[in-house]
Formats: structure tokens, sequence, C-alpha cells
């Protein structure tokens, strides 16, 4: 990646991280498609907070992104308050789960939510009948404070590479925000 491109891709990617905490979903999604443009499938690996190639001189390698660059891009994936985040599933496994990092590459379609809804294939569902491939789901999640209602907006692999999907994978990212707690 040129010089040039790094600038105005960090640039972009930098206006409104500020406000990252209260970014609506499809912003936080349109951040997820800049890394999805530039990068292709090895955006997963930026949204896990990991470099894509060997670290060079000042942080920064020829193929990813400098140290500062990926803190901007771990405060899109979730943010301070823990009230926002973004996941992905690829091929029926999680491949960015801030929640639960340990769940990367593991089986996505055995979650449930906490009224037992099947949250993945919901989702997939959702994707399906829409025709603009972009969907939101609402679930609910037992916490301590008590059930809380979330919002899932998803986007499909063709929204996110802004073309046809020809990686070999079928995948799709999405956010979920605090609705309300019951």
């Amino acid at each position: 990646m040129t010089r040039i491109t790094k600038t105005v891709f960090a640039t972009a990617l930098t206006v409104g991280i500020a406000f990252a905490a209260v970014m609506d979903p499809n912003a936080r999604l349109e951040k997820v498609k800049e890394l999805f443009t530039q990068f292709g499938p090895d955006a997963f690996t930026l949204l896990n907070g990991q470099d894509i190639g060997g670290t060079g001189r000042g942080g920064s390698s020829g193929k990813g992104l400098s140290t500062g660059e990926r803190a901007d891009v771990a405060t899109v994936v979730k943010s301070d308050d823990g009230n926002a985040f973004v996941f992905c599933v690829q091929d029926s496994k999680w491949r960015v789960y801030p929640p639960e990092p340990t769940k990367v590459g593991t089986n996505a379609m055995t979650a449930t939510d906490s009224n037992g809804m099947p949250f993945v294939p919901t989702l997939i569902d959702a994707l399906h009948k829409s025709p603009d491939r972009k969907a939101q789901v609402a679930y609910y999640v037992d916490t301590p404070g008590g059930k809380e209602r979330r919002l899932a907006t998803v986007w499909g692999s063709v929204n996110l590479l802004q073309r046809k999907n020809s990686t070999g994978t079928k995948f799709f990212c999405g956010t979920s925000i605090r609705a309300e707690k019951q």
C-alpha cells in the first residue's frame, strides 16, 4: 500500500472515531466496509486487532496498518462503554467476536439469544429476505442487571466488498448495540 493510500485511508477511518461510542450501526459498518474495500478478507485479521504483514519501521507494515491505525480500528470494533461492537461470521464460524475473543474460529450456528432464538441462522435468514442484503434483528441477552434487548444490524459480503463476493467463502458482518433493559 502506498504512503498516500495509507494516509487517505487513515484519515477516512479516523474521521468520526472520536465519536465511535455514539456511532450508529450503519456508520460503524461503513468503517468496516472501508477495511474490506482496502484489504479484502484480510480485514478480518485487522478487525481482530492483529496486523496482516510484518511490522516495519515506525510501527507500520508494508501491507497492513500502523499501530495507531489499528488502535482506531479497535475503537470501531468495540465502543469503550461496551454498548456497541462489530462481529463477523464466515463459513458458519465466528471470525470477529469482541465480547468473547476465544470464540473466534468456533461454530457460530449454535449461538442463541437468552430467549432461545437461534441468533446466526436468524441473521442469515433476514439477510436472504432483504433485497439489499442489509437487515436488522432484535435479540436478548441476560445481564447481571436483567434481560437486555439488543439490535443487530448486519450487512452481507456484497455490501462490505462493494462487489460480488468472489472470495470463495460466505460471510457477513454486523454491529450489536444495546436497545433497552427490561
